[in-house]
């Protein structure tokens, strides 16, 4: 055998047996990290590719620190408490725009409404996770769902007034966005996806 050939020979023996284990986890459906990222970061690649706001999912997960040895309880623990922060932050607005003097009642009373949207999401994303512990899968979509209608509702007072707009659109975009995050974790976890 030429030397070449030998190389080529060895270099084949070297890494086939690689090839066909690597073939046999991918087939069963089994997250193996490269050598540059961790299992976290393959984990959430993989859930977030199955989610509506993908560049949300990815950003907003790894911006936690936690997230880069998460699995995925932890990662649905994670997406969940983000939900929870942003809604956090959202009725903080509204008590802060509250606070300002309106010359619109309808307005003002639209805010009032939303904080207790807010209020009343904070509660459901907490029941959330309270049914996540126990595993409560079904349960964790039924609050995480009636989180987000919470935030639509706030959005929904506004338009019933003709030329009243609401000032947390975007933000409550980007809550109703983590909500989803959270869902399509959580059917990862449940085997639904």
């Amino acid at each position: 055998m030429n030397t070449i050939s030998s190389v080529f020979f060895i270099l084949i023996l070297a890494f086939w047996p690689h090839q066909i284990l690597a073939q046999e986890d991918q087939d069963l459906g089994l997250i193996i990290p490269n050598q540059k990222s961790s299992l976290g970061e393959e984990l959430i690649a993989q859930v977030c590719d199955h989610a509506i706001y993908k560049n949300l999912c990815i950003s907003s997960l790894q911006s936690v620190p936690e997230s880069k040895d998460a699995d995925l309880f932890e990662l649905t623990t994670i997406a969940l408490k983000l939900a929870a922060a942003n809604a956090t932050e959202i009725k903080k607005y509204v008590q802060k725009l509250l606070n300002k003097s309106h010359s619109d009642r309808y307005t003002h009373q639209c805010l009032a409404d939303c904080s207790e949207n807010y209020e009343d999401a904070l509660d459901r994303i907490e029941d959330s996770l309270k049914a996540l512990e126990s595993k409560g899968y079904n349960d964790v979509n039924t609050w995480v769902t009636a989180a987000m209608a919470d935030a639509e509702s706030c959005e929904e007072g506004f338009l019933d007034r003709p030329g009243h707009k609401s000032p947390l659109t975007g933000r409550s975009t980007i809550f109703n966005q983590l909500c989803s995050t959270a869902l399509t974790i959580t059917n990862f976890l449940s085997g639904s996806v």
